[in-house]
């Protein structure tokens, strides 16, 4: 309890100067990294020697040393922008202690220069600091940020594949991150006494040695404390503006209101509960500090005595208030500036109106309201408007082509068979309708051929997407031998994640359209001389890539959309087609979508920040 009033007395004797700190320089962090992230990922590529990333060269990218050497640079970089912000907290609660007054601007340069130390090879192992101890220190953060985190479908799949070796490698890192704690101190030694960090290590584990139960469950417990606030905090927000919004408004636009007060809320309780949050972590830390280290603080102190600091006027610190007043300013303007440049660059979207005239594509068909790759699903997606619907097209051990996403039949029929280690006679016995929902009982697997008859009669666009597989023969040759029979060459799309499948489709038949299915796009792909689209993970579109592909006069899908901010932002772009589990629900959404335009922009604006 005396740890934590003194953790309070420090945190609050400097708090304005805390918060403002906090606001400038993840202002400046979000501007610079972001850019700098997305610099460094594309020169990687390029001394890859690979021209763009995608699911069928990331292994190589992941093989290339200059790869890895890139990767620890930006491990570097983002140290030092995290010891920036840790040592002028440090550096603020040192004057706190000392019940003087600081600024951010004064925070700012003792951090900057402090961080830049870590350039020496004798104090590199303060990455090793910033790597383990984060989530004690920056915990609001990370919470807040993994929420909505989403990966890229080939690190999903190596997951899946890795699933015990990443759970082991998690075991390992939270280990670690245990064993860290003895490190805690080890940046209060290397910023207040300007001492070796392999020094500050060594006098950092013998002071927690003694005292490590408290020094870590008072840690954790902080942490804990304040996650769980802006959890509580939320959560009382969102029931409360629920229930007063729901007094006044109903019927659809209430969805809608909400959706967006909610949002905003979230975000302003995050941004508020954040800027406080890992200042407050490293108050409890320093007091830890102050109060176990007393009689070597004293000692060091006695020595720098010689060296008295000059007291700061009245005059001088109001001047220094506004030199800092100024930079925060600045950094305000700089901020907008990049804002208009993110415009200019087509990252955010100032468009005056979404546009409508989109294709919606139904993925699977009408997949959320039936079962995927079935009749039921083809015929509801074309009852519901879709302009296109999205198959899955995989071989049966007798050669026939079914429509079945995965290569298991285990998810959607229940049988943990392979699709080519069976004959298509056992695949017509299974039910795909049933997991879906009872009402779909006895749904079956339709084969590419009656899908085609289907669309031809009824005059439905299809996207075809290959599946190859192992056990596959003559596998392309095949497709494209019954979109011919059919006459259906000009009113299909022929997809696939797999270059090889859409290249030796495109030699067969020049005249069908191809599309290459990709999980990311980084790099120069747009040139790919067998693709005439790209159907992209719609997180990795922004307008620069839809402007360059149409410049080189092909098309960009976006998969898999459902939420309607996500929707919303596409038309913006000027994809050509949205791919999405509910056609009808997108339709929709397109076709009101400017009714909500300017609170959109707000939003959007908001997000951006």
């Amino acid at each position: 309890m005396k740890t934590l009033k003194s953790a309070i007395r420090l945190f609050k004797h400097n708090f304005s100067a805390l918060f403002f700190f906090e606001l400038l320089y993840k202002l400046i962090s979000l501007a610079i990294i972001t850019p700098l992230l997305y610099m460094i990922v594309n020169y990687s590529i390029k001394m890859a020697d690979i021209k763009y990333l995608s699911s069928d060269n990331v292994l190589l990218y992941f093989t290339s040393p200059p790869t890895y050497v890139l990767l620890f640079v930006l491990l570097v970089v983002i140290t030092i922008f995290l010891l920036v912000d840790a040592s002028a907290l440090i550096y603020a609660m040192e004057a706190s202690r000392k019940e003087e007054k600081t600024n951010p601007l004064s925070m700012l340069i003792k951090g900057f220069f402090n961080s830049l130390r870590i350039i020496n090879p004798k104090n590199m192992g303060a990455i090793v600091y910033m790597l383990f101890v984060l989530p004690f220190t920056y915990s609001v953060m990370l919470s807040g940020s993994l929420v909505g985190l989403r990966l890229p479908e080939f690190l999903n799949k190596l997951i899946n594949i890795y699933e015990k070796n990443i759970s082991q490698i998690l075991i390992i890192y939270f280990l670690l991150c245990f064993l860290a704690m003895f490190l805690v101190f080890s940046l209060n030694y290397f910023t207040n006494f300007k001492m070796s960090y392999a020094r500050s290590v060594s006098l950092s584990i013998k002071s927690v040695k003694k005292n490590f139960i408290k020094v870590f469950v008072g840690v954790v417990v902080v942490n804990l404390v304040v996650t769980a606030m802006l959890i509580l905090l939320q959560g009382t927000i969102t029931t409360a503006l629920v229930s007063f919004i729901s007094k006044f408004i109903n019927s659809k636009k209430m969805e809608f209101v909400l959706d967006i007060s909610i949002q905003v809320i979230f975000f302003i309780v995050y941004v508020s509960v954040s800027l406080v949050s890992t200042p407050f972590v490293y108050s409890y830390i320093c007091a830890c500090f102050y109060e176990i280290e007393s009689d070597v603080y004293e000692e060091h102190e006695k020595k720098r005595k010689h060296k008295k600091r000059k007291e700061r006027t009245p005059e001088e610190l109001a001047r220094i208030n506004k030199i800092s007043f100024v930079v925060v300013l600045v950094a305000v303007l700089v901020i907008n500036i990049i804002y208009v440049f993110l415009n200019a660059t087509n990252r955010v979207s100032l468009n005056v109106a979404y546009s409508t005239w989109v294709d919606i594509t139904a993925h699977r068909g009408d997949s959320a309201n039936a079962p995927e790759n079935t009749m039921a699903a083809i015929i509801m997606a074309n009852e519901n408007g879709a302009d296109i619907i999205e198959i899955d097209v995989r071989q049966t051990k007798d050669g026939e082509y079914v429509l079945v996403h995965d290569e298991n039949l285990k998810r959607t029929t229940g049988v943990d068979k392979r699709v080519g280690t069976v004959d298509y006679e056992y695949i017509a016995t299974l039910d795909a309708g049933s997991y879906f929902s009872e009402e779909f009982a006895g749904e079956k697997i339709p084969t590419l051929e009656e899908v085609i008859a289907y669309a031809v009669e009824e005059d439905i666009f299809l996207n075809i997407e290959l599946k190859p597989a192992k056990t596959d023969q003559n596998y392309e040759p095949g497709i494209v031998e019954i979109i011919e029979a059919y006459d259906y060459v000009d009113n299909c799309v022929v997809a696939s994640i797999s270059y090889d499948a859409i290249s030796n489709v495109k030699k067969l038949n020049p005249d069908i359209t191809t599309a290459y299915i990709m999980t990311m796009a980084f790099g120069e792909f747009e040139n790919l001389e067998y693709a005439d689209i790209f159907s992209i993970k719609h997180t990795f579109i922004d307008s620069t890539m839809v402007n360059t592909i149409h410049k080189n006069g092909k098309k960009i899908y976006a998969w898999t959309v459902n939420r309607e901010t996500d929707i919303k932002d596409l038309l913006l772009l000027d994809v050509d087609s949205i791919i999405t589990d509910d056609p009808y629900k997108t339709k929709d959404i397109m076709y009101n979508a400017n009714d909500t335009l300017m609170s959109d922009w707000i939003e959007r604006f908001m997000k951006e920040y």
